[in-house]
């Protein structure tokens, strides 16, 4: 039998000893981790396939929005990657990392499409022809808004303290119907309590609410038709970038003015937001596949409704469910890696 030379033997031995060449090793993917459960799924659902399919060393970073911002733009591989950032919501923050000085993060092609308004039941509107907010107006149409103990109709504007809830009664004033409905602010769990009774009753409920969410898989909901947006027009709104002096929207906060209401003045329906996965450009040089992959993420808002209500209403933990989706939606996947087919890859 050949013997090594004992040089070789040596050589061997020593490199049995190292640890595995950098060529080899996973590539470590920070996601920034936020607090809302459509952003968890999404990051649950990348954080799966880059580990499964792209053999990177995922882990989670919490933090508000901001401060991921700030992460992410450094380049230094505390956050990598932000999953859902909302536009106009951060337009301060998208000039200033994304198309601004820095452009240190990469925006996804294919952004989701995030809605909010006022909704009612579907069958409310095919029955009753109830299309527009200003059908609101009609005494006979606010009547279906009854509670189902009795009294006067009722506008569900949302939280207490959300800016959201403040626009909502602002909205009534300025759409005419404020003297027909009681704005009522709840808690959304106390919000989908009454748009359940309602559902069972067979009855009228009409309630702020945005998109994804998991209502949009357990209910038919139509949202009420309102004029399109076409500016902002309050003085905080100046150096944004759909600020018109005579625009449809000027809000007053009850913070800035006591008499927030009477001063402020929207006759549209909110901007319809555009959601992106960002990625930092340090990512692209360290990691190019799995920021590719990144850049190539379309996030379908029913999927997204459908996972929401597994993860809050069937209490699936949301690894778990972001694991099942991806292995149910392995041609999804493929698209978004680039798979042409089984095996084969661009």
């Amino acid at each position: 039998m050949k013997t090594l030379p004992r040089v070789s033997l040596l050589a061997a031995f020593v490199a049995a000893l190292l640890p595995v060449s950098s060529a080899f090793a996973k590539d470590k993917v920070v996601i920034g981790e936020q607090n809302w459960t459509g952003a968890i799924a999404i990051q649950h659902i990348l954080g799966e396939i880059i580990s499964t399919r792209l053999d990177g060393d995922v882990s989670y970073l919490a933090g508000d929005v901001p401060i991921l911002f700030a992460a992410a733009a450094k380049g230094d591989g505390s956050v990598d990657v932000l999953t859902d950032i909302w536009l106009p919501n951060q337009s301060a923050a998208w000039a200033k990392y994304v198309t601004g000085g820095t452009r240190s993060l990469v925006p996804n092609k294919q952004p989701y499409l995030g809605v909010q308004g006022f909704y009612i039941p579907g069958y409310i509107q095919d029955k009753y022809n109830v299309h527009s907010v200003y059908d609101l107006k009609k005494p006979e149409v606010a009547k279906l808004f009854e509670p189902l103990g009795g009294g006067q109709a009722q506008l569900l504007v949302g939280p207490a303290g959300w800016e959201s809830t403040y626009i909502g009664e602002v909205k009534a004033k300025d759409y005419g119907f404020a003297d027909k409905f009681e704005a009522v602010s709840t808690e959304a769990s106390v919000t989908y309590a009454k748009l359940s009774a309602a559902y069972q009753a067979n009855k009228g409920v009409v309630f702020y609410a945005y998109t994804p969410d998991w209502i949009f898989s357990a209910f038919d909901l139509r949202r009420l038709d309102e004029p399109k947006f076409d500016g902002y027009a309050q003085d905080n709104k100046k150096d944004d970038p759909l600020y018109k002096a005579d625009g449809c929207w000027k809000f007053i906060s009850p913070t800035v003015d006591a008499d927030w209401k009477n001063k402020s003045h929207i006759t549209c329906a909110y901007p319809d937001a555009k959601v992106y996965v960002l990625t930092s450009t340090a990512l692209e040089k360290r990691a190019p596949r799995i920021a590719s992959f990144l850049e190539n993420v379309a996030i379908d808002p029913q999927a997204l409704n459908d996972l929401i209500l597994k993860i809050e209403k069937e209490k699936q933990p949301a690894d778990a469910a972001a694991k099942a989706w991806v292995a149910a939606n392995p041609a999804q996947v493929n698209k978004w890696l680039g798979v042409q087919s089984v095996g084969s890859t661009q």
